[in-house]
Formats: C-alpha cells, structure tokens, sequence
C-alpha cells in the first residue's frame, strides 16, 4: 500500500499544482487587487518623446500595412520617433521600409542576421525617446493607443507598461481559442498590476524608460521579459494598461502556433533559470513569478502525472473507499481526463479536414500549447533553441 499510497500522493500534489495555476492564483490576485490595491498615478495630459522600434525579418507581407498604421498614430510628430531594424531579410522587407524613409521612419541594418534581441540592443544604442515602445511587425495599433499607453508613466516607480493585445480573426480554428486565453491573461495582468507588477509581457505593444535598458545577450529569447525583469530589479512597476489597444493576426495553423509556443516557453525556461530571473529581487516577486511563469509551463508535467498515477492507481484492490484514487472519485477523474483528451484529438482531426468546430477548438488548444511547453522545456535544457525567429504565417 505505500506504492499506492504514493500514487496518491503525486496525483493530488499535481491537481493541486493545475488548480493553483489556473485557479487559485488568479482568484487570489482579484481579491488582492480588491483588498489591497496598489494605485497608479496616470497623467492623460502626459507626451514624453517616444521611439518606436520594429523589428523585422521578412515581413513583406505585413511591414506595409504596420508601417501606414504607425505613421497614421496620433502622436506629436516632433515626439514621435520610428526606427525599423532589419535583421537579413531576404524578401521585399527592406525595399517596403525605404519607401516610407520621407515620412520619418528610420531603416537600421544589422551587418548579419543575429537574432531579436540583437536587432533590440541595436535599436536602444540609436534611440533618442525618453520612452522606448517595443512592436513585433505585424500589430497594428489604434489611433490613441501610444497617448494612452503613456499616461502611467506619469507614476514616477512606473518602469515599464504593457497594453492589450487584440485577435483579428475570430473564425480561424486558432483565433477563437487564443482569444479566449489573452482575454484570461488580461485579466490576470490587470490584477497584477493593481497589486504591484505584472510578470506576463507581450512584443506587440510594450514601452520601457529608456533609462533603464540594459544591454541583454543576443542569446536572449524572451527579450520583453528580460527587459521588464531588469526594471523590476531597478526597482521599477511593470503594468499593464488595458486601454491602450494593439491588434494582430491570429496564427494560420495550430502547428505555426505550436512552434510559436514553443519559442517562448524555452525563452521562459532561460530567462528564469539560465538568466537568474527567477531570483527576483523580493519574494513577492518571486512568488508572482513561480506561479504565473513557471508553474504554467511546467503544466503538461502536472498533467502526465495526473493521467499516469489515476491509472496506475487501478492496478490495486479497492477497500471499499469511494474516494480513494482507485474508488468511484477515481473513476470519475480518470474518465474526465480521457474526456478532455478525446476532445483533443478530435480536434486536431477537424483541423485537418479543415473543419472549425468551437467545442474542440479549446481543448485542443490548450493540449497543443502545453505539449509546446514540454518540447519548449527539452529545447531548454539541450540548449538547441535558436534566437534567430522564424515569422508566423497569419490566418487568411
């Protein structure tokens, strides 16, 4: 019985793990955020200069669109700073982006392709903006959004501030699940930040003091989180301003997503281990940072162990206990599972046939992006993960 009893143990110890991520933790930031608020002053009068960095590897088919989108937000123009980096593109990207030279946007070359972070160092060492605002290529934002993203860092303990990221297509087997989970994650954020810092950043619309940057490796992966993790080691707020409004393509397959994915959890994995970030400067952070960055990777571990110890725990004689792993609970949980995982696989045959079918997008979603997480995780710990990135293809 101590084997079962075992069993019993890692099973709970995983669903309590899920529960917590997923649950617990942002119930406990909502209450926090009611309890006990952490204001931040906002000036909706405030402009400081901006610099706006892009950077870019074969972006043809969207830097034309972000490019007249950018030049068309309402911002002092004489504040307003746009410096595009090219990474080695070797489609049209460049010829676009020299198109717009006389509507002041600024073309930086990297001498030879060297990855994200790379073209980020190089657009910090040429800024001129008193705040630096980070966008990936294919965000478009709204016409206010830059003078609403601004208005936090009238709030002198501000270091950096996130906005919302909004999905375009929500038809798109992808788009509606993954709308879904930034609804989840805007959710969380905001209570985060009116606690203290969020820890989730994104590149579609992200504005850092410049005063804080520091120069990060070019093997860096996860270059917003880096960048935010050094403010907060500064002694710098990071938030998130759920008015300032970015919108961009969902993923045109669950597999260009699923390699997406995968990126990021093993820039997660580095930045919280490899880079130290994980030692944050109080345990409040930490604590933040365990719950929301790694327990939420370490996610498909949780759930391998849950599945294999319900089953297991079958191998062994029932005294009779309806709640015990190997009683009536444990059927009922196993078979949810297997429930959740036939959804799964359903799901991932109807995209195949090219069928959207809302009741499996979700549980698919979720499975892929977890099993992401787990090769993101082994790409970690093999070192194998490139910095250089490969773009996502949007959904048509």
């Amino acid at each position: 019985m101590l084997v079962f009893t075992l069993l019993s143990i890692i099973f709970w110890l995983s669903f309590a793990a899920l529960l917590w991520t997923y649950f617990g933790y942002p119930l406990l930031m909502y209450i926090r955020s009611k309890v006990f608020p952490a204001p931040i002053r906002k000036d909706p009068n405030l402009q400081p200069s901006i610099t706006m960095l892009i950077p870019a590897y074969n972006e043809a088919d969207v830097i034309r669109r972000k490019l007249e989108n950018t030049v068309a937000i309402d911002y002092p123009k004489d504040k307003f700073e746009v410096l595009v980096i090219d990474d080695g593109s070797t489609d049209d990207t460049v010829k676009i982006i020299e198109e717009f030279a006389d509507k002041g946007i600024t073309l930086l070359r990297q001498p030879q392709r060297g990855g994200k972070m790379g073209a980020v160092n190089m657009g910090f060492q040429n800024a001129k903006g008193e705040i630096v605002v980070l966008s990936d290529a294919s965000p478009n934002y709204e016409a206010s959004s830059l003078k609403i993203l601004m208005q936090p860092f009238a709030d002198e303990k501000v270091g950096v501030v996130v906005g919302t990221l909004a999905v375009w297509d929500a038809t798109n087997a992808v788009a509606k699940p993954a709308g879904l989970y930034w609804k989840y994650e805007a959710a969380l954020r905001k209570w985060e930040s009116r606690t203290g810092n969020t820890v989730a950043v994104h590149g579609n619309m992200f504005a850092v003091r410049r005063q804080l940057h520091r120069p990060l490796k070019t093997g860096t992966v996860n270059d917003e989180f880096s960048i935010a993790m050094e403010a907060i080691r500064q002694g710098y707020r990071v938030v998130y301003e759920p008015n300032a409004i970015s919108y961009d393509d969902a993923s045109s397959s669950m597999k260009d997503e699923f390699n997406r994915r995968v990126r990021i959890n093993a820039g997660r994995f580095q930045a919280l281990f490899s880079a130290g970030y994980l030692r944050a400067p109080n345990l409040e952070t930490s604590f933040r940072l365990f719950s929301h960055k790694l327990l939420r990777p370490l996610t498909p571990v949780f759930m391998v162990l849950t599945l294999v110890t319900n089953l297991l725990a079958f191998l062994f004689p029932n005294d009779g206990n309806p709640v015990a792993l190997n009683g009536l609970l444990g059927v009922v949980l196993l078979l949810g599972q297997l429930a959740f995982y036939l959804l799964s696989y359903l799901g991932w045959l109807a995209e195949k046939q090219g069928r959207h079918l809302k009741l499996l997008n979700v549980p698919y979603y979720f499975t892929s992006s977890n099993l992401a997480a787990l090769v993101g995780m082994w790409r970690w710990i093999r070192g194998t993960q490139k910095v250089t990135w490969q773009k996502r293809e949007a959904a048509n």
